[in-house]
């Protein structure tokens, strides 16, 4: 018998077999709408209640709140580090006499911090033997331009997780630590400017975030400014976030002689002064087990509105951030969404029901960027750890979108998407009657989309190949079969077809559009060069020219510019 968890979008029809499933969580409760108020239970604090006369405008702070608890997941730090981050960053630009302006901005990028994390997953897997997340965990910790102590932490990590292989994979890495960082910084950077735009970041955030990792001396990072070249929000924001990465460890002594050593390198002095004289009163206000509630009274005023459509720009961001980390799911989550939203209108659902759908599969794995890459890129079968965090992305998804009022009604539909109607699924198992039909057709829009693109362990399979399968499970009873209908109809009429006589955005021309879709596919120069054909200098010369006809320096920039523009490679067939 197939194993239950065999059509998931991690292991889709192959040999690879499962850990028997453990027993089903308890779904937690989560924040709740009352008479129109956001009442948030995460915090137990006070509802947060908008302006009147902004009824039908949601709060900006809310919604990034909750995407940073993603960048935090991304981490494998304790929940709202970057809530924890925004609150003390804030308090000390207030005590440093900042302006209106100036506080805003450092309230927004603190949020935002790590939101370009998922645009070097490459490289940090290469330094950490496969576990980016570990990896950008530990950096956090470390002074790049500190070679000894950068491999101390790296070396001695990966010899503390898997022993004396781990210390050989360590000193591999460090050989071409000093290659990749600057990359991978560069990436970081301009990934994380792009998406903060399109979730509603001013452009001074924006720019803020181009060079959030910049030093003070101008070391590691030298496309960056250095000193009086970097935005004060920049550098009061780095500075916090490392101090407040050493407080969880270490406590207020550690956070402190840490920002007394780096001070004048690193970090600006001003600020390590100010930071160094009020940091014990400032670390008292984070003694709650959650400041969700203390972060959104934090915001400085005006606060900041956007209108309820504002939440498709902010679901397909979503979409390209967690679609960024591998090569393999470039678009996934864009194309889940178009062919549930058609379903959706196949199946009868109104407008306003079909729109609900499309954001839930927009935002449908944001729980992935919890688990490793080297778990999505195993060719071999999962053990029991590698499963338990694949099974448990789905609560993530569900958990992040939660605690966002304007977001809600998106979490159970995500949440839900790898149910099946026999209680099979995950990452609660429930019932059939516990699932709605939109639960039920998001789910056979992600299996199907999923079949259809390739993975590190298995081909795509041919869409007649997918409505077999299908098929298989209506017959099984684990997919609703009205869903499987709509979703096969609409993927019998794709929206994207081939183009002809296509003009493309920014002047690019069509072998450019063809160099920019093979960057997002994760290929090489050389690779691209072998599949067109052509050398790697012709190569070459049109990165550089598409680069510069589309304003961005790094892959990550260009593959958010095809993410944006709907240039990303048809899935394989």
């Amino acid at each position: 018998m197939a194993s239950p968890r065999s059509i998931c979008s991690v292991q889709v029809f192959t040999e690879r077999k499962m850990p028997s499933p453990r027993a089903p969580l308890t779904v937690p409760r989560f924040a709740a709408l009352d008479n129109g108020r956001i009442i948030s239970t995460a915090g137990g604090g006070q509802p947060v209640v908008d302006k009147p006369g902004s009824e039908n405008r949601l709060r900006l702070a809310e919604l990034l709140a909750a995407v940073s608890l993603a960048t935090d997941l991304s981490h494998d730090v304790p929940a709202e580090s970057a809530l924890r981050d925004a609150l003390l960053a804030v308090e000390l630009a207030r005590l440093g006499g900042w302006n209106a302006a100036d506080l805003s901005d450092v309230y927004y990028l603190a949020l935002l911090y790590h939101m370009g994390c998922t645009g070097a997953i490459a490289a940090q897997s290469r330094l950490g033997g496969g576990d980016d997340i570990n990896v950008r965990r530990w950096l956090s910790e470390a002074d790049y331009a500190d070679r000894p102590e950068l491999m101390r932490i790296v070396v001695t990590r990966l010899a503390g997780e898997w022993g004396p292989s781990g210390l050989a994979q360590g000193m591999a890495s460090m050989a071409t630590a000093g290659r990749d960082m600057p990359e991978a910084l560069a990436n970081i950077a301009e990934a994380a400017a792009r998406l903060s735009q399109r979730l509603g970041a001013s452009p001074r955030v924006a720019e803020a975030l181009s060079h959030a990792y910049g030093r003070w001396d101008g070391k590691v990072f030298t496309s960056l400014p250095s000193a009086e070249g970097l935005s004060p929000p920049a550098r009061l924001v780095h500075m916090v976030h490392v101090a407040q990465i050493h407080h969880q460890a270490g406590g207020v002594e550690v956070a402190d002689a840490v920002v007394r050593q780096r001070s004048g390198t690193e970090f600006d002095p001003d600020l390590a002064r100010l930071w160094l004289q009020n940091s014990h009163d400032l670390l008292r206000t984070l003694s709650l087990d959650s400041v969700w509630d203390q972060v959104l009274s934090a915001e400085p005023e005006p606060h900041r509105l956007v209108g309820p459509s504002h939440l498709d720009e902010i679901s397909g961001a979503l979409a390209d951030f967690v679609d960024l980390a591998s090569p393999f799911t470039r678009g996934h989550s864009t194309r889940v969404a178009r062919l549930a939203e058609d379903a959706a209108l196949n199946a009868g659902l109104g407008a306003d029901d079909a729109a609900t759908v499309r954001r839930a599969a927009q935002v449908h794995d944001l729980g992935m960027v919890s688990v490793p890459n080297r778990v999505w890129m195993k060719r071999g079968p999962l053990n029991q750890s590698e499963w338990e965090r694949v099974r448990l992305h789905p609560y993530h998804t569900q958990r992040i979108l939660s605690l966002a009022a304007p977001l809600r009604a998106s979490a159970t539909i995500a949440g839900f998407h790898h149910e099946r109607l026999d209680g099979s699924g995950y990452h609660v198992g429930l019932p059939a009657n516990a699932l709605p039909f939109t639960a039920r057709l998001l789910a056979v829009a992600e299996i199907y989309q999923a079949m259809s693109e390739d993975r590190a362990w298995r081909p795509a399979l041919k869409p007649e190949g997918v409505a077999r399968q299908l098929q298989d499970e209506v017959a099984a009873r684990r997919l609703d079969p009205r869903a499987v209908e709509s979703v096969l109809a609409a993927a019998g009429q794709p929206r994207l077809k081939g183009r002809s006589s296509q003009v493309w955005p920014a002047g690019l021309t069509d072998r450019e559009v063809e160099v920019l879709k093979a960057i997002t596919r994760g290929l090489a120069n050389k690779q691209i060069a072998r599949e067109l054909h052509v050398s790697q200098a012709t190569v070459h010369t049109h990165v550089i020219n598409l680069y510069g006809k589309i304003g961005v320096n790094t892959r990550a920039g260009a593959t958010l510019y095809a993410f944006e523009h709907d240039l990303i490679a048809p899935s394989p067939k």
